[in-house]
């Protein structure tokens, strides 16, 4: 019974004309291979111009750059969130903002401009080195995940699809 349900439902969302948007077609693949990522400063700039690469163009095409992806990565701010008894914190709040540019080069137009923000709880614990273990796996997760939405929204953009 559950087969003609999602076979029902997969000829429903055909007729509608939805269309996953991870399904990349040839013009929307060498479009966004098209992008050149400036480099990204700051602290988890390298991994951010990684995944954005990645994400961008996943098949590592040759092709001239058409776009510029100028993304300013802001530092990330703490606040406490659970205190203890004894007036020390036990979790803290770190928060991530990112601002970008998609610039069409030729035209010298701004496409898209726009920021986007990540965060998350990690717990502060006795030892020291296990709070910065977590902090800096939390900081890697964060980076990820704004990089993800990133190129997520310009993804969207030249699939012609609202984010």
């Amino acid at each position: 019974m559950s087969k003609y349900i999602v076979l029902c439902l997969g000829f429903l969302l055909a007729a509608c004309g939805f269309q996953p948007l991870y399904v990349t077609h040839e013009d929307t693949l060498s479009q966004t291979a098209a992008v050149q990522i400036e480099p990204i400063s700051g602290e988890g700039g390298y991994q951010a111009e990684l995944i954005l690469k990645k994400r961008l163009n996943p098949e590592q095409m040759k092709i001239a750059p058409k776009y510029r992806l100028v993304v300013t990565l802001n530092k990330p701010s703490y606040s406490n969130q659970s205190i203890r008894s004894d007036n020390f914190a036990s979790l803290e709040k770190m928060e991530i903002t990112a601002d970008y540019k998609l610039i069409d080069i030729q035209k010298k137009q701004t496409l898209i401009s726009s920021s986007v923000d990540s965060n998350g709880i990690y717990n502060l614990i006795k030892d020291p080195y296990a709070t910065v273990m977590a902090k800096d796996k939390l900081y890697e997760n964060l980076i990820r995940t704004m990089a993800d939405d990133i190129a997520t929204h310009i993804l969207s953009y030249f699939k012609g699809v609202n984010p």
